[in-house]
């Protein structure tokens, strides 16, 4: 973990995000030998039209961000 952190983000993690850095890790480790690929990026698509854009202020203040109708 030490390595993908200096590796990957340049040592540039903050502690403040620590926790959201290590779920993505884990995601992506959990994930490293899916068979269904294909299938998550799909996913990640629909969530991406389904879902409208959150604003840096949204995310920072940790309101629940509106879903398109």
């Amino acid at each position: 973990m030490k390595r993908w952190l200096l590796g990957t983000h340049q040592g540039a993690v903050s502690p403040h995000h620590l926790d959201y850095y290590l779920d993505e890790f884990t995601f992506r480790f959990n994930r490293r030998r899916s068979a269904s690929r294909g299938k998550l990026f799909y996913r990640l698509l629909e969530q991406g039209v389904n879902v409208g854009p959150v604003t840096y202020s949204e995310i920072i203040q940790g309101e629940q961000p509106t879903h398109k109708a």
